[in-house]
């Protein structure tokens, strides 16, 4: 017995499907990065830049299996790496002594004491006029 459907045209249709998924799974993550904060956007990139670049050195290195090790490896390290990034904020505090983070653009209401800074580099006092 032979099958209806020759074998060559059962790869190229399998080729075109796992084309078609990797496409669709790209933009499932694409349009997700919108609707997330920057924090876990950054992360998400630095995961998918570390693996990008883990799979070239890993195949480079030691082929397929080498790739998918690198993958895994420098997805895992560029999305820790990436999660100790901050970008740094704007804090006022108020009359009261408490400190509350706000928008760096716009004006400054009611503000004691400005200050820019992240929590890993710590908080510098700036003048409440002072926008990044």
């Amino acid at each position: 017995m032979t099958p209806s459907v020759p074998l060559k045209k059962l790869r190229l249709i399998g080729g075109q499907m796992l084309r078609f998924l990797v496409v669709a799974l790209a933009a499932i993550l694409l349009s997700g990065c919108a609707s997330m904060p920057d924090r876990d956007r950054n992360i998400l990139i630095g995961a998918g830049v570390g693996a990008g670049v883990g799979a070239l050195i890993g195949s480079a290195s030691g082929g397929p299996a080498g790739a998918g090790v690198g993958a895994a490896i420098g997805g895992a390290s560029g999305g820790v790496i990436a999660s100790l990034i901050r970008p740094e904020g704007c804090y006022i505090r108020n009359r009261r002594g408490e400190l509350w983070q706000v928008p760096c653009h716009g004006r400054t209401v009611r503000a004691s004491a400005c200050f820019v800074g992240n929590e890993i580099s710590g908080l510098r006092q700036v003048p409440c006029s002072y926008r990044l």
